[in-house]
């Protein structure tokens, strides 16, 4: 596999990129380590970009044909990443030619934050309102794929990003985005750990309903976030066991299902829908979240939901881990405070133009992220927390 160093420059239409060092051990590249490749942060003309060298056995030719087709989706909500360059030795024969493996690599925009497998991971605290703000934002993400009849098909916890201000939330590892005018994947995703309808292990996602299960999922996720007892419940990359999904015995399933009836009732209800559908098409819509939480008072969540505010005190101070790429603030280090001020991810009427305005875009087309953490505790994971191995052998031996 393509193994650079912070030496290594790559000229790409007339643009020389240099590798980023990584926040945590700069004598290393900064790489994050996923199922299907590698992504390092690259910077260009004070610009950061994010180089993604797939595996041998993910290299082929449709990534050029979906990347061309998805590309007119970069301007929905938390689409960005699919502003992508295909490298090919036929497009970039120069610099393929010097390094093999960035045959089929892309190129694309670098997002900045912290994905939610690392508040997953860390039991990083969120308050009511910023819970609140995270399920909207998704919402209004996934409603927009949606009504577009589109889908990721591949939702996780580590395929999502939230931005620092924690009022926006981004999307990556979109190669698989189904749209119906361009062909199946080689690999059809079947579902990530912990998010995956067991009927999709037979028929696999890749469809306009892909999203309806992992997305239900995440979004209670995040909206039982602020309960201590969900975050300690929280089995690790996501918040339930794989092996429990589905059970309607399930304790997880239960106090979280309990935790969304604080919101509206109208959240654990179609929280029950989807935890019990027999597939995917029995999954109640996105939609249905979105417009759920769209009608919730703007007034910050304390004033009218009836939780006792005693069960949202911590008993412990959540462990002091250091995110992926941000360095913690003493802001952030302490935990947030529930007086905040709620801000809000989206509006019906912002929306609604947007999601106009995407719906003319698709209509008239023809084509229709680490290490996170030094020391006592290294966290590596699947999606954004392999280190790079041979590097780190090499500088601490």
């Amino acid at each position: 596999m393509f193994n650079p160093d912070l030496r290594t420059q790559l000229l790409i239409e007339d643009q020389t990129f240099t590798f980023a060092p990584h926040p945590v051990v700069p004598s290393l590249v900064w790489g994050q380590e996923g199922r299907h490749a590698i992504v390092f942060r690259v910077e260009s003309g004070g610009e950061s970009y994010a180089l993604k060298v797939f595996r041998p056995v993910f290299r082929h030719p449709g990534l050029i044909e979906a990347a061309d087709a998805i590309s007119i989706y970069a301007d929905l909500p938390g689409m960005r990443v699919c502003r992508q360059t295909v490298l090919t030795e036929d497009s970039h024969p120069d610099v393929v030619a010097q390094h093999e493996d960035l045959n089929f690599s892309m190129l694309m925009p670098w997002i900045e934050g912290e994905t939610w497998f690392d508040f997953l991971q860390q039991r990083k605290r969120t308050t009511l309102d910023q819970s609140r703000v995270l399920a909207e934002s998704m919402s209004w993400v996934l409603y927009a794929l949606e009504l577009n009849n589109l889908a990721h098909c591949d939702l996780s916890s580590g395929n999502v990003i939230l931005e620092p201000s924690l009022k926006y939330v981004h999307l990556i590892d979109v190669e698989d985005l189904y749209t119906p005018h361009v062909a199946p994947p080689p690999f059809v995703p079947t579902g990530s750990i912990g998010y995956a309808h067991y009927a999709a292990a037979k028929t696999g996602q890749w469809g306009p309903v892909g999203d309806r299960f992992a997305g239900a999922l995440l979004l209670a996720e995040m909206l039982g976030w602020a309960k201590p007892e969900i975050r300690k419940m929280c089995w690790g990359e996501s918040y339930f066991d794989p092996k429990e999904l589905q059970d309607p015995n399930s304790e997880r399933y239960i106090v979280l299902r309990d935790m969304l009836r604080v919101y509206d009732p109208g959240f654990a209800e179609t929280f029950e829908q989807v935890w019990r559908s027999a597939n995917l098409e029995r999954c109640p819509p996105l939609k249905t979240w979105y417009d759920l939480l769209d009608m919730l008072p703007r007034e910050p969540v304390a004033e009218w939901a009836p939780i006792d505010p005693a069960l949202l005190a911590e008993e412990t101070p959540p462990p002091a881990y250091m995110s992926a790429g941000l360095p913690q603030s003493k802001s952030t280090a302490t935990g947030p405070t529930q007086d905040a001020k709620p801000q809000r991810a989206g509006c019906r009427g912002c929306m609604d133009g947007c999601l106009q305005g995407c719906r003319q875009l698709v209509t008239t087309s023809l084509l229709g992220i680490a290490l996170t953490g030094l020391g006592a505790a290294l966290t590596i994971d699947a999606v954004s927390g392999w280190p790079l191995l041979s590097q780190l052998s090499a500088l601490l031996f």
